[in-house]
């Protein structure tokens, strides 16, 4: 072959190489960009996980079912990368993005879920809380307290099981909290009913309520009951 025949072949090469060199350079930029992905899932699947005993918690199935999809998606584009054939930057950037925002939208669907989870406790608590305060009820400091020890989770689930277990417990003195104010039973339903408004004018009439009345007289001036 001579000078002239080699150098054309050689030339004729470099356009190739050159592809190549950028196809290569866009499967790194891809692949980086999956091992993000993959670290989000990772932290995910670890909040999932964390937040499974904690009670109330459908919103995670609904994550984790977000979550499947986005790890499956992953697993099909880094076969593809693996393989290195048939790859195309415009396919796998739209396969990332979908990916992104299915890891997007389970973590939305978490953080709205279980802010809505602790402030269902708030809504539902705080009114009695506010009542027996008012009636001067022995252990209402202790209900305040223990409603705002909760509120304070709001922003910050559980990424742990042992953080879950502290939830769990600080949950759990609402309820020790209203049971040393003296409302269990009926006149405990009645109570939390009545600071919500959600009570009726037949509860009055069951008689655990009415020596819990009796007993709490200031109580009276702080009802709201339906007819």
């Amino acid at each position: 072959m001579s000078r002239i025949s080699d150098l054309v072949t050689r030339m004729a090469v470099i356009p190739d190489k050159e592809r190549r060199a950028i196809q290569l350079g866009e499967m790194i930029a891809v692949r980086d960009k999956l091992r993000i992905s993959a670290d989000r899932a990772e932290e995910l699947r670890s909040l999932s996980s964390a937040l499974e005993p904690v009670g109330g918690t459908d919103f995670v199935e609904r994550a984790k079912q977000g979550l499947a999809q986005a790890s499956s998606s992953a697993l099909r584009l880094k076969a593809r990368l693996e393989s290195g054939s048939g790859f195309d930057r415009k396919r796998s950037d739209e396969a990332l993005t979908a990916i992104n925002e299915r890891l997007e939208n389970a973590t939305a669907a978490i953080n709205k879920g279980w802010r809505t989870l602790v402030d269902g406790h708030g809504t539902r608590f705080r009114p009695l809380a506010v009542a027996a305060e008012r009636a001067s009820l022995p252990g209402a400091d202790k209900l305040n307290a223990a409603i705002v020890r909760l509120e304070e989770w709001r922003d910050c689930p559980p990424t742990t099981p042992q953080e879950a277990t502290a939830y769990v417990a600080n949950a759990a003195r609402i309820p020790a909290s209203i049971a040393e104010l003296g409302l269990e039973g009926r006149a405990g339903k009645f109570m939390v009913d009545a600071a919500n408004g959600r009570a009726r004018a037949r509860d009055l009439q069951e008689a655990e309520v009415i020596a819990f009345l009796d007993a709490h007289p200031a109580v009276w001036s702080l009802l709201k009951v339906g007819f």
